[in-house]
């Protein structure tokens, strides 16, 4: 069974100036620093629909012991976000990049308007088949894309508050 992954957060601007900001690769390299992620491009595409990015992308969190067998020392994994212009929208797919396992992690962030700002919704699930620990460690996964988005947000307002 898959765990469900459902976030929301509020900016004090237009749904338009967050999804500029958001799919600036420069803006993504700064704040992936400032979440003490390592950052790799892998493959950078122009398509109709927008820009599509695949990077990897490492924690430097510890992982708990239950899980450095699959995972080692940090989480990593790599992303391929498939960015919507005309949608202000973005698909993603999540490879975590743990042995003996198959994971599958996708879903959509959207960016909508709320009353004098917008609201960044991002929807999706992790699966993680993997014997007596699989779901161990989609809660891991999940709590560290929470934590990573909350960071994330913070980040984004700042730089916005800034402008």
């Amino acid at each position: 069974m898959a765990t469900q992954i459902l976030i929301e957060d509020r900016f004090a601007c237009s749904p338009k100036e967050l999804f500029d900001l958001l799919c600036d690769n420069k803006f993504d390299d700064d704040l992936m620093k400032s979440l003490k992620m390592g950052k790799e491009m892998l493959a950078e595409n122009k398509k109709s629909e927008g820009m599509e990015y695949k990077i990897r992308l490492t924690s430097a969190e510890d992982i708990p012991a239950i899980a450095k067998k699959f995972v080692g020392d940090h989480l990593s994994y790599v992303e391929t976000r498939s960015w919507n212009d005309a949608k202000l929208s973005n698909n993603w797919v999540i490879a975590p990049e743990i042995k003996g396992a198959a994971v599958d992690a996708h879903g959509t962030t959207e960016i909508v308007k709320d009353g004098e700002g917008c609201i960044r919704r991002t929807k999706g699930s992790i699966s993680v088949s993997l014997p007596l620990i699989g779901s161990k460690i989609e809660q891991m996964v999940l709590a560290s894309i929470k934590d990573t988005f909350a960071k994330n947000a913070d980040y984004c307002r700042s730089y916005l508050a800034k402008k």
